[in-house]
């Protein structure tokens, strides 16, 4: 029987940084060490059985296997170069920074396309799979994504104008989802930008419409930070999203934790699948990773999504 393997958290007392911590917990991961400033840390590392320490600097390679960062967007790709030149593998939660510019840093990193792994949850929802394979046997002709991500309220980080607002900090999953199927250039045809929902002085809807050359298709974006309660979605029904894929073959609407297919001759199902906790099913993947195997979205998947997330607020 192999060894458990050993994980450091930081960022740990966040919403994602307590979401990882107790999803590794809870597949029997050995949760070591957990590090943020914050009091509310020595609770959850009373729950999942870790020490606490102030700083990166006090982790050692030797005891240590994963290292997760789940910080403000902005301040990520420091941290995360800052642990691969010192030989760990990490876990970083998405995006990989706030801006293209931001992430510049980690492009001179030796070895970072395997000791990388980003944290993109979408991959690891039962229905992301089914609907790749589709994707990749159709011909797409448009994708339109409607991602909501519940918040009552803004405050924290997330109103800090470097972190990008909502485009970077939640659309971003729907970019890199889209865009892994579409290779080539991209070019941002529209872009709208509001912060009329929260009136925080910074992005909380947003809607694009992104072209992807070499004879791809059309991707309708529009994302928000919801002000109201929903009762379906993903995460605890924190995030609703629809996913609605068109094709010369056929239709396929992926709605939070149902899938409704159309086929070209007529023939019409829905498919309702398990709710699951996606930082569960992305733990169990970043297990794989820390003994040594590929990460499930690297570096440069990762990158490109910022790259196209740049472009959209740019335009």
């Amino acid at each position: 029987m192999s060894a458990a393997v050993r994980v450091a958290v930081i960022g740990a007392a966040g919403w994602a940084g307590r979401r990882h911590a107790r999803a590794f917990h809870a597949i029997g991961a050995d949760v070591a060490v957990l590090i943020d400033p914050s009091p509310a840390v020595h609770e959850l590392a009373r729950e999942v059985g870790a020490d606490v320490t102030e700083s990166s600097v006090d982790l050692r390679r030797e005891n240590i296997d994963l290292v997760v960062v789940s910080l403000p967007t902005s301040v990520q790709p420091g941290m995360t170069a800052e642990l691969l030149r010192r030989g760990f593998r990490v876990l970083v939660e998405k995006p990989l920074g706030s801006s293209a510019e931001n992430v510049a840093a980690l492009g001179s990193i030796d070895g970072i396309d395997d000791a990388l792994m980003v944290g993109y949850t979408l991959h690891h929802h039962p229905i992301a799979g089914p609907l790749a394979e589709w994707i990749s046997a159709s011909t797409v002709i448009s994708v339109s994504v409607r991602s909501a991500a519940r918040k009552l309220t803004l405050d924290s980080w997330r109103v800090a104008p470097q972190e990008g607002g909502v485009t970077v900090v939640n659309g971003i999953h729907a970019i890199e989802y889209v865009a892994s199927f579409f290779p080539g250039e991209v070019t941002v045809r529209s872009s709208y930008k509001s912060d009329g929902l929260h009136k925080a002085s910074v992005t909380d809807y947003a809607a694009a419409n992104v072209s992807f050359d070499d004879g791809g298709p059309l991707f309708r974006l529009e994302t928000y930070w919801n002000p109201w309660n929903h009762t379906a979605g993903l995460n605890g029904d924190d995030w609703a999203l629809e996913v609605d894929v068109v094709a010369h073959e056929g239709r396929r609407l992926w709605s939070n934790w149902s899938l409704h297919e159309w086929d070209r001759q007529g023939s019409e199902t829905t498919h309702h699948f398990p709710e699951v906790d996606l930082f569960l099913e992305q733990a169990k993947r970043a297990l794989d990773f820390a003994r040594g195997g590929q990460p499930f979205v690297g570096y440069r998947q990762a990158l490109r999504a910022t790259e196209i997330a740049d472009r959209i607020l740019r335009a």
